[in-house]
């Protein structure tokens, strides 16, 4: 995009990226409704940015945006929505069983649930999105050695989980590649 991002190229960038930054947003909140509404927000700000600022590499303005935007709203108390229902707990699915990858999926996403904040988002940001301990720390405003703590720990929390022990390379250590892990 050039310097003066105008009408057209903007709603473009939104056409083109809504879907992966809807997927960005919700590794870092894990919930759909939350995570459009950050992409909203950051989509907001950049809109009103584009004229004021040349952004070089606009994708990077937002989702640094939607990560200052997610530990923000980690901060904040949120009191007009509160879940009370739990989800029954996941039956154990043979191998053969074509729901079994769902039911690991799901089963590692309430395990990601119950990691504090910024564990999770450290997790995120590390494995999913596959960025570097300097990258994440640049992202969240900390120091490396914070973003190496937090990664330790919330990856001790998820090895208990089954469905995190029944990736092979999770137990062995081998970093999952962008896109394929389920978040």
């Amino acid at each position: 995009m050039p310097d003066a991002v105008g009408d057209g190229e903007f709603a473009e960038f939104t056409r083109a990226r809504w879907g992966p930054l809807v997927r960005f947003a919700y590794g870092l909140t894990l919930d759909v409704g939350r995570a459009e509404d950050l992409v909203q927000e950051a989509l907001v700000r950049f809109w009103r940015m584009r004229g004021r600022v040349a952004i070089e590499q606009p994708e990077a303005y937002v989702r640094r945006t939607l990560v200052n935007l997610a530990v923000t709203a980690g901060r904040r108390r949120w009191w007009s929505e509160r879940v009370l229902g739990r989800i029954p707990e996941v039956v154990s699915h043979s191998e053969t069983d074509p729901g079994h990858g769902s039911a690991q999926r799901d089963e590692l996403r309430r395990a990601l649930a119950r990691l504090p904040a910024r564990q999770r988002m450290v997790v995120v940001l590390r494995y999913v999105e596959d960025l570097s301990e300097r990258q994440v720390a640049e992202l969240l405003g900390c120091s490396v050695g914070s973003v190496k703590s937090h990664a330790s720990r919330g990856l001790a929390m998820l090895r208990g989980t089954a469905a995190f022990r029944a990736v092979p390379e999770a137990a062995s250590g081998v970093r999952v590649n962008r896109g394929e892990a389920a978040v």
